[in-house]
């Protein structure tokens, strides 16, 4: 009688994760890169008016290295330390957003209802293990996931301490 209840539940936990998988969405343009180099990278290229182009890479011990290029407090790779809780927030916002599971190209050369003359931002994230994806998004392509991403990578990484600036620009990027 025991045995009897006991493979019951068992084949009912097994009918439930089957079914569960079955349901959850499937890993989009994940590979495998080098192991025991997690990073988060975040790219804003350029878009129709002003806006910071920039590289981020962030390490889970929160150093950075911060290549400006145009439109941004400081041209050049710069380098400092975030601390820890830098990366820990850029993951946690990466797994709420389902970040495996996106697609991988979420910009106008997919998607006919995207805002005109934004930037294409290219968010890489490798974790420990040498799991690795890139995703493409342009403002206003694909869900609300990539912009709610976008927001908080820029939070996690000081984004206004580090890259945004209020100074005026010639057209080309010069003060």
């Amino acid at each position: 009688m025991m045995g009897t209840r006991l493979f019951r539940l068992v084949a009912i936990a097994a009918a439930v994760s089957a079914v569960a998988a079955a349901c959850s969405p499937a890993e989009q343009g994940v590979s495998q890169a080098q192991t025991g180099d997690a990073v988060v990278v975040l790219s804003e290229g350029e878009c129709a008016q002003t806006c910071p182009v920039y590289d981020m890479t962030l390490h889970p011990d929160g150093s950075y290295a911060l290549n400006g290029v145009k439109f941004v407090k400081s041209i050049g790779v710069s380098k400092g330390n975030l601390g820890p809780e830098a990366f820990n927030a850029a993951e946690t916002a990466l797994t709420e957003a389902g970040f495996w599971t996106l697609p991988t190209n979420q910009t106008n050369a997919v998607s006919e209802n995207c805002h005109s003359g934004a930037p294409t931002v290219n968010v890489t994230w490798r974790n420990d293990a040498g799991k690795q994806k890139t995703i493409a998004y342009t403002a206003g392509c694909g869900g609300p996931e990539m912009r709610n991403v976008v927001i908080a990578l820029r939070q996690a990484m000081s984004f206004d301490a580090l890259v945004w600036t209020d100074a005026r620009f010639d057209p080309d990027g010069r003060r």
